[in-house]
Protein backbone atom coordinates (compact mmCIF):
# COMPACT_ATOMS: atom_id res chain seq x y z
CA UNK A 1 0.00 0.00 0.00
CA UNK A 2 1.23 3.47 -0.84
CA UNK A 3 -0.06 6.52 1.04
CA UNK A 4 0.62 10.23 0.73
CA UNK A 5 -1.00 13.32 2.16
CA UNK A 6 -1.01 17.05 2.78
CA UNK A 7 -2.19 19.32 5.59
CA UNK A 8 -2.60 23.02 6.29
CA UNK A 9 -0.25 22.45 9.23
CA UNK A 10 1.83 19.40 10.11
CA UNK A 11 3.92 18.89 13.23
CA UNK A 12 6.18 15.85 13.19
CA UNK A 13 8.10 14.69 16.27
CA UNK A 14 10.96 12.48 15.17
CA UNK A 15 11.27 10.88 18.62
CA UNK A 16 8.36 8.45 18.67
CA UNK A 17 7.46 9.19 15.02
CA UNK A 18 4.37 11.17 16.10
CA UNK A 19 2.49 13.56 13.87
CA UNK A 20 -0.29 16.10 14.32
CA UNK A 21 -2.01 17.62 11.32
CA UNK A 22 -4.76 20.17 10.87
CA UNK A 23 -7.03 19.96 7.84
CA UNK A 24 -5.34 16.77 6.68
CA UNK A 25 -5.93 15.16 3.31
CA UNK A 26 -4.55 11.92 2.02
CA UNK A 27 -4.70 9.26 -0.65
CA UNK A 28 -4.13 5.53 -0.24
CA UNK A 29 -3.25 3.44 -3.28
CA UNK A 30 -3.94 -0.23 -2.46
CA UNK A 31 -1.61 -2.88 -3.82
CA UNK A 32 -2.95 -4.63 -6.92
CA UNK A 33 -4.57 -7.95 -6.03
CA UNK A 34 -5.25 -6.97 -2.40
CA UNK A 35 -8.81 -7.03 -1.04
CA UNK A 36 -8.73 -3.24 -0.70
CA UNK A 37 -7.84 -2.91 -4.41
CA UNK A 38 -11.53 -3.46 -5.29
CA UNK A 39 -12.23 0.01 -3.83
CA UNK A 40 -9.59 1.70 -6.01
CA UNK A 41 -7.69 4.68 -4.63
CA UNK A 42 -9.09 5.89 -1.30
CA UNK A 43 -9.08 9.61 -0.44
CA UNK A 44 -9.70 10.96 3.05
CA UNK A 45 -10.01 14.34 4.75
CA UNK A 46 -10.33 15.35 8.41
CA UNK A 47 -10.08 18.54 10.43
CA UNK A 48 -7.46 16.97 12.71
CA UNK A 49 -5.21 13.91 12.47
CA UNK A 50 -2.97 12.58 15.25
CA UNK A 51 -0.82 9.53 14.67
CA UNK A 52 2.06 7.35 15.75
CA UNK A 53 3.62 6.10 12.54
CA UNK A 54 5.92 3.49 14.09
CA UNK A 55 3.08 2.01 16.17
CA UNK A 56 0.52 2.16 13.31
CA UNK A 57 -1.99 4.05 15.48
CA UNK A 58 -3.91 7.24 14.98
CA UNK A 59 -7.14 9.16 15.20
CA UNK A 60 -8.86 11.42 12.68
CA UNK A 61 -11.53 13.77 13.96
CA UNK A 62 -13.79 16.56 12.80
CA UNK A 63 -15.74 16.14 9.57
CA UNK A 64 -14.01 12.90 8.59
CA UNK A 65 -14.81 11.90 5.01
CA UNK A 66 -13.55 8.92 3.02
CA UNK A 67 -14.09 8.58 -0.75
CA UNK A 68 -13.16 5.49 -2.77
CA UNK A 69 -12.66 5.54 -6.53
CA UNK A 70 -15.29 2.78 -6.79
CA UNK A 71 -17.91 5.31 -5.65
CA UNK A 72 -18.07 4.59 -1.92
CA UNK A 73 -18.36 7.58 0.46
CA UNK A 74 -18.34 7.46 4.28
CA UNK A 75 -18.67 10.28 6.82
CA UNK A 76 -18.20 10.33 10.59
CA UNK A 77 -16.98 12.69 13.32
CA UNK A 78 -14.10 10.55 14.56
CA UNK A 79 -12.30 7.35 13.61
CA UNK A 80 -9.48 5.45 15.30
CA UNK A 81 -6.78 3.51 13.45
CA UNK A 82 -4.96 0.69 15.24
CA UNK A 83 -2.81 -1.51 13.02
CA UNK A 84 -5.20 -3.65 11.00
CA UNK A 85 -8.42 -2.09 12.35
CA UNK A 86 -10.52 1.07 12.04
CA UNK A 87 -13.08 1.88 14.75
CA UNK A 88 -15.59 4.65 15.28
CA UNK A 89 -17.96 5.20 18.19
CA UNK A 90 -19.74 8.09 16.45
CA UNK A 91 -22.51 8.23 13.84
CA UNK A 92 -21.43 6.86 10.46
CA UNK A 93 -23.12 7.47 7.08
CA UNK A 94 -21.94 5.43 4.12
CA UNK A 95 -23.09 5.00 0.54
CA UNK A 96 -21.77 3.33 -2.54
CA UNK A 97 -22.71 1.27 -5.56
CA UNK A 98 -26.05 -0.31 -4.62
CA UNK A 99 -26.21 0.68 -0.94
CA UNK A 100 -26.81 3.46 1.56
CA UNK A 101 -26.35 2.69 5.29
CA UNK A 102 -25.93 4.43 8.62
CA UNK A 103 -25.08 3.33 12.14
CA UNK A 104 -23.76 4.61 15.44
CA UNK A 105 -20.38 2.95 15.25
CA UNK A 106 -18.04 1.11 12.93
CA UNK A 107 -15.50 -1.68 13.12
CA UNK A 108 -13.52 -2.52 9.97
CA UNK A 109 -10.35 -4.26 8.88
CA UNK A 110 -8.02 -2.00 6.92
CA UNK A 111 -7.77 -4.58 4.11
CA UNK A 112 -11.50 -4.14 3.41
CA UNK A 113 -12.36 -7.76 4.28
CA UNK A 114 -14.71 -6.82 7.16
CA UNK A 115 -16.87 -3.72 7.58
CA UNK A 116 -19.40 -3.76 10.43
CA UNK A 117 -21.79 -0.95 11.34
CA UNK A 118 -23.16 -1.10 14.87
CA UNK A 119 -25.96 0.16 17.10
CA UNK A 120 -29.10 1.32 15.35
CA UNK A 121 -28.09 0.32 11.84
CA UNK A 122 -30.40 1.42 9.02
CA UNK A 123 -29.98 1.18 5.31
CA UNK A 124 -31.07 0.29 1.83
CA UNK A 125 -29.53 -2.29 -0.46
CA UNK A 126 -30.23 -2.35 -4.17
CA UNK A 127 -30.32 -5.86 -5.57
CA UNK A 128 -29.03 -6.42 -9.10
CA UNK A 129 -31.61 -7.56 -11.63
CA UNK A 130 -30.96 -11.04 -12.99
CA UNK A 131 -31.86 -12.04 -16.58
Amino acid sequence: MVARGTADRLDYHRAGARLQASHGRGVIQPEPGSRLAAFGSVRFVADRVDGEIANRKGVASGAVRVDAARGDVARTDQIFYDGDFLRSDTHVDAAGPGYRVEGNGLLARTDGSVIQLMDGVKGKLQMEARP
